[in-house]
């Protein structure tokens, strides 16, 4: 086996995400592949109650993009990743990420995972998400619950 070339680290700026950067930064080592970072944000919703007009939704959006990409560029800076390898997307996130893995022709998607409780064990999670219809190996690194 050649090992692992292409690898997608999706992220979600928590501050748990340091779990999945240090796994990324020791299998890019390992396998001295290229990493590619991501995040994605989900588009602001407005709930019925809300009158539309009262609100900048874009501007919301803009803001919470321009704030994620601030974030995105700092973590790419301390893993060595170029700016043309952080994408920082808006969208559904599992939808999104196994796009953006299969554009780039990874052959691995590093992401977080936590155990599932409440409303996520009926909803499912981004990580059981991109499990679905992914084209590549998927690593879900376990993020310790808090003490």
């Amino acid at each position: 086996m050649s090992g692992y070339k292409k690898i997608l680290v999706a992220v979600d700026l928590s501050d748990e995400s340091v779990y999945v950067l240090d796994k990324a930064r020791e299998l890019g080592r390992f396998y001295q592949a290229e990493l590619n970072l991501c995040y994605v944000a989900e588009p602001a919703a407005v709930g019925m109650a809300v009158e539309v007009s009262s609100i900048d939704i874009e501007g919301l959006n803009e803001e919470a993009r321009n704030s994620a990409r601030e974030a995105l560029t700092k973590i790419g800076a301390d893993l060595g990743i170029p700016a043309e390898r952080q994408h920082c997307l808006t969208g559904s996130p599992a939808r999104e990420i196994r796009e953006l893995a299969k554009t780039l022709g990874s052959d691995l998607v590093l992401m977080g995972g936590h155990g599932k409780r409440g409303l996520e064990l009926l909803l499912g999670s981004t990580s059981s998400g991109v499990s679905r219809g992914i084209g590549c190996d998927l690593l879900i690194v376990r993020i310790p619950d808090p003490a």
